[in-house]
């Protein structure tokens, strides 16, 4: 079995490695908040794209590259990942009353913000990932 290393240093193999970084953050973060609402189709994608990223990544790194697949794959991310950036700042600010100086009770508003910052950063890197190939 031969291994495609340059890959793996490529800006590609780099993109695909930030993208399962942060993929998996957005997927902490999201878990953390507690369940409501969209917030399970949040999860949903953003774990199914850090997955389908994964796979993508070791076939790629086993040389078998299919550029369609690819872009097609970076496109759909893209496009989806604006809709979770949507849902988390939806639910940033349907969090925002507890955002004040003494409020006690816990509250997912940080966590929101911190998920829709990532979905920020998730899609531009999908995003770049598609205009590379």
């Amino acid at each position: 079995m031969n291994l495609n290393w340059h890959f793996l240093y490529s800006p590609l193999g780099v993109l695909r490695l930030l993208q399962l970084l942060v993929g998996a953050t957005i997927i902490i973060l999201t878990a953390m908040s507690g369940f409501q609402g969209l917030v399970y189709f949040a999860l949903f994608m953003s774990t199914f794209f850090c997955l389908t990223t994964l796979i993508l990544f070791f076939i790629t790194l086993l040389d078998k590259y299919r550029v369609g697949v690819n872009v097609i794959h970076d496109l759909l991310a893209t496009v989806l990942y604006i809709a979770l950036m949507g849902i988390m700042i939806d639910q940033t600010l349907y969090h925002s009353y507890c955002n004040i100086e003494d409020y006690r009770l816990p509250c997912a508003y940080n966590v929101f913000l911190r998920a829709a910052v990532c979905c920020r950063f998730c899609l531009v890197l999908y995003f770049f990932s598609t205009c590379y190939q």
